[in-house]
């Protein structure tokens, strides 16, 4: 392999550019990322032959876009949407000589940096190397490397505009807002993008949640809280990414943001170009709009979730009835321990399903199969049963066991791919063995529900589901449900309610200050 020039490799590039020797296209030297080389240090390790080219250290007011194929130059042209890629042709840009591959350089101002990440979009497409073709932001922490270094193909990469004629330009305002936009590039590579979701709030709303979701994870107040929503009240999106977070089209995103505006769950949006600013309402707005008693649990949710939100609260809904059946039972223990004049102690943490404690001792298992986990007899059973999830979800338990059915779950929709995301679900049943009915009357124990298997009667109880979700505390003060309440006029002065549409009626709820109950500054949890 042909070893570099110093003039060939250095005449070309910016004298404030700093380099890093590589190999084909990796950095070798060892925490290159937190210290830089001179350039007589670089033009040694490049004469010497150890390094095969050399590399521009990004981030610091240079930003990178690499398009990585045909697919990636679509997708970034489809991101774009009426903004302009003049800058493309013109700004600072090299290729490695594959076909539809090249890179683009644009500098950034200091007081725009903490909006850009390093950020990583797959277009699905494969191509001929065996890799998925990207989009990809390169800033902090990465490096790309020049002409006319040598790519591990053998061939040399080479200027498509030279630096000294063709300086970077200023990245334009569209592409910053972009990269700071994109759904899954806040919470790190190392981390989930989660967004809360009241799940009881779905029955009311329906998908018009989602764009109010949207809004209160991309507020506004992120930008100088350290990437962290404060809650502003404004939240800005991209129409593209919202249609490809929810998988739906940019018509539809608009229209669910035109519907959570008639029925108050947004107060206002503005369009401009391909962003969406939202006005969004307060949780204690919502929670007034919905005349729901209780709000019931919300779980922290990956935000490309939000495409299958329907089966989400239904499995939340599920896994929170898990969590307060155990808790009801301890409760019910405790109480069985303090009459006796002993110390309970302190409370038993939920536990995994599986290992099926009782309140009192261990459960005796008696065995395990693919379908059923058997007890024995007097077994104090916890869990979910579908009736009670439909129930709280409003919806029939033949919709339930679907959401809850890997048959269903792990079939994608032929033409939208719904549900392609969501991981399979453990579910058991949990049947009691009933020793003491060897001799009643088979017809009688089948009307009862119960049935046979290995000689003995058992009877079914609830389904204890393989659940991980993160359900977070919710935290509002009646006041702020009041104030709500009355900022919306929500209610006339006899306390009636009114109409908000034909969807949406208000009444009293246990949100409400009750008659002669004391102020509080205290928070209750709902």
């Amino acid at each position: 392999m042909t070893t570099l020039t110093a003039s060939e490799s250095l005449l070309t590039l910016p004298a404030d550019w700093i380099l890093e020797p590589v190999t084909g296209k990796r950095p070798y030297r060892k925490k290159w990322t937190e210290t830089n080389l001179d350039r007589l240090a670089a033009l040694a390790e490049l004469e010497s032959g150890k390094a095969t080219g050399l590399g521009l250290k990004l981030g610091k007011g240079l930003l990178a876009i690499d398009i990585d194929g045909e697919s990636a130059a679509k997708l970034l042209a489809k991101l774009a949407g009426e903004n302009s890629l003049i800058d493309f042709a013109k700004t600072t840009a090299w290729t490695s000589g594959r076909a539809a591959r090249k890179q683009c350089l644009f500098s950034v101002p200091e007081a725009d940096w903490h909006r850009i990440r390093t950020l990583r979009i797959g277009t699905g497409v494969w191509g001929s190397e065996g890799k998925e073709e990207c989009l990809e932001f390169r800033w902090l922490g990465t490096q790309s490397v020049l002409p006319p270094s040598i790519h591990p193909s053998g061939q040399a990469y080479t200027w498509i505009n030279n630096p000294l004629t063709n300086p970077p330009l200023p990245a334009p305002e569209w592409l910053i807002e972009l990269c700071e936009n994109w759904h899954s590039e806040y919470a790190g590579a190392d981390k989930l993008d989660l967004v809360r979701f009241p799940v009881r709030l779905f029955a009311h709303f329906g998908r018009q949640i989602a764009v109010w979701m949207l809004a209160r994870r991309f507020d506004l107040s992120r930008r100088s809280a350290d990437g962290k929503p404060k809650g502003c009240g404004i939240g800005k999106f991209s129409l593209t990414a919202a249609a490809r977070i929810l998988n739906r089209s940019a018509g539809h995103v608009r229209k669910l943001l035109c519907a959570a505006k008639n029925s108050g769950l947004i107060r206002n949006y503005l369009q401009r170009g391909n962003w969406i600013t939202v006005f969004y309402s307060s949780l204690e707005r919502a929670i007034a709009l919905t005349n729901i008693e209780k709000l019931g649990p919300i779980a922290a949710v990956e935000i490309d979730d939000l495409a299958n939100l329907p089966i989400i609260a239904t499995e939340v809904e599920a896994q929170h009835l898990q969590r307060a059946s155990f808790h009801r039972q301890r409760q019910e223990e405790m109480r069985q321990i303090q009459a006796q004049g002993s110390d309970p102690g302190q409370p038993t943490q939920l536990i995994a399903p599986l290992a099926l404690h009782t309140c009192e001792k261990l459960a005796r298992v008696l065995g395990k199969s693919e379908r059923f986990i058997f007890c024995e007899s007097g077994f104090r059973f916890y869990g979910g049963s579908q009736k009670a999830i439909a129930n709280s979800r409003g919806l029939s338990t033949t919709t339930v066991s679907r959401h809850l059915s890997n048959d269903y779950r792990l079939a994608a929709t032929p033409i939208r791919k719904f549900r392609q995301e969501l991981p399979p679900i453990l579910k058991k049943q949990l049947v009691e063995r009933l020793p003491l009915l060897q001799n009643m009357p088979s017809h009688l124990c089948v009307e009862d529900g119960l049935f046979l298997m290995g000689g003995e009667w058992w009877k079914p109880h609830c389904n204890v589901y393989g659940l991980d979700h993160r359900l977070v505390s919710a935290r509002r003060r009646r006041a702020r449900i009041q104030a709500a309440i009355n900022k919306g006029n929500l209610f006339s002065e006899n306390s009636s309610p009114k109409i908000l549409d034909n969807k949406f009626i208000l009444s009293d709820s246990s949100f409400f200050k009750k008659e002669g109950e004391p102020e509080r500054g205290k928070r209750e949890s709902k």
